[in-house]
């Protein structure tokens, strides 16, 4: 998105360790046509850039298994929710 490539990985984790089969985290990514820089409503759950501009946010929830790991968000479609949407409008 615009002219530049930005990748910041942020984690408030600090834990020792290796992660092992039956463990499970979230990777959620936020996109921002703005700043980076983000802040909780009141509500202590919305997140919105401090610059207000647009942004998206996805999870995917994945499970760690003797083999590798599971997706255990993904639809059976294997595209996101709003792709299908998109689809469904244009067809």
């Amino acid at each position: 998105m615009g002219r530049h490539r930005y990748l910041y990985l942020i984690t408030k984790n600090k834990a020792l360790g290796v992660m092992k089969a039956g463990n499970s985290f979230t990777i959620e990514p936020m996109i921002n046509m703005g700043s980076h820089h983000d802040e909780h409503w009141p509500d202590e759950w919305t997140a919105v850039t401090k610059d207000g501009k647009r942004s998206a946010q996805f999870e995917q929830t994945l499970l760690v298994t003797d083999t590798g790991c599971e997706i255990l968000t993904q639809r059976k479609s294997g595209q996101p929710w709003f792709m299908d949407q998109i689809a469904e409008h244009y067809s």
